[in-house]
């Protein structure tokens, strides 16, 4: 029986410093072209790497409390947006998303939904219909904001009102396509086996919900602390912005570029965090000879191993923002 912590509709994607240093190296990345003069005109003072919390900011909206901005000061990074007029502009969003998506009364706003996919490990790679795939996912709201900052029509469901709020999106999306478990998913039996959901009898609760489901224990302490997904969206001080450096930056800078045309960027992005998620679920040694009760011991040495992964895919991220900045204002 699981007794792990499940996933809260306002908690942040790699964490408010792993958007930030993705938008920081973007920011880098794109000084001197045309890209960066219109990011400025479209943000006005902020730089990628404040407005890549955007996103996630937006989830304190209430829809409840008829779309008020209701997390006011609880998070120091959402400030630059908590004015009269950013609060609207985060309500105004919220309430053209909530339910765009035709979801279920009851489950998560459309506008949370936009963060993720659920991509079974069994998969080869992304592919639209899938189970899991939805034409509201990570990959679809990705392709649908650069759209819109090409000045054409989003696809699907997705309301983007103008090219600002498509660039806010885009500067948070592009790091959330990048953390694995946003995009790869574990379908565990009772015990902690692996069932692939496209064979019969594979029951709903055997999502684990991109490893929100899946708890943690401290080996050294026995102390149960978070979900396995919980764990990959901390990012250490050693991968915030402030600790980017010339070899960081050279790095990103090395980053190929996505192949094909734009459109099919997200999908390339999705395809290369599927290949880590199925790393990342075959590392964590769910047992089912033990009955592992979804429940998985991490050492120091699981927190060592995480964090060149985290570090590529904090990289990556900020390289492909640029990337794709640079590709729609050449």
């Amino acid at each position: 029986m699981l007794t792990g912590v499940l996933f809260a509709p306002g908690a942040a994607p790699w964490g408010p410093d792993g958007h930030r240093t993705v938008g920081a190296l973007a920011d880098r990345l794109i000084a001197g072209t045309h890209a960066q003069s219109q990011v400025r005109r479209l943000l006005g003072g902020l730089t990628l790497e404040q407005a890549a919390v955007w996103a996630d900011c937006a989830k304190g909206v209430d829809p409840a409390r008829d779309y008020a901005y209701t997390a006011a000061g609880r998070y120091p990074e959402c400030a630059p947006f908590e004015t009269p007029a950013g609060e609207a502009a985060m309500s105004d969003y919220v309430r053209r998303n909530d339910l765009a998506c035709g979801r279920e009364p009851g489950s998560s706003p459309c506008h949370v939904r936009y963060h993720y996919t659920d991509v079974a490990i069994q998969r080869a790679r992304y592919q639209p219909g899938d189970p899991g795939t939805r034409d509201s996912d990570i990959v679809a709201a990705t392709t649908a904001a650069m759209q819109v900052l090409q000045g054409r029509p989003a696809q699907g469901p997705m309301r983007i009102k103008d090219e600002r709020e498509a660039l806010l999106l885009l500067a948070h999306f592009a790091g959330d396509i990048a953390q694995p478990l946003h995009v790869g998913v574990v379908q565990l039996g009772p015990c902690g086996e692996v069932v692939d959901p496209q064979r019969p009898g594979v029951a709903a609760d055997m999502d684990t919900q991109g490893g929100n489901r899946i708890a943690t224990v401290r080996a050294a302490t026995n102390h149960r602390s978070e979900s396995l997904h919980a764990t990959w969206d901390d990012v250490p001080a050693a991968l915030h912005a402030d600790r980017i450096d010339a070899a960081w930056l050279a790095l990103a800078r090395a980053e190929p570029g996505t192949p094909g045309a734009i459109d099919g960027w997200s999908t390339h992005w999705a395809d290369d965090s599927l290949v880590q998620a199925r790393r990342i679920y075959a590392s964590v040694g769910l047992d089912p000879r033990h009955c592992s009760q979804w429940t998985v011991a991490l050492t120091g040495r699981d927190d060592d191993a995480m964090a060149p992964v985290k570090k590529r895919q904090l990289t990556v991220a900020g390289a492909r923002l640029a990337h794709a900045l640079m590709a729609i204002w050449p």
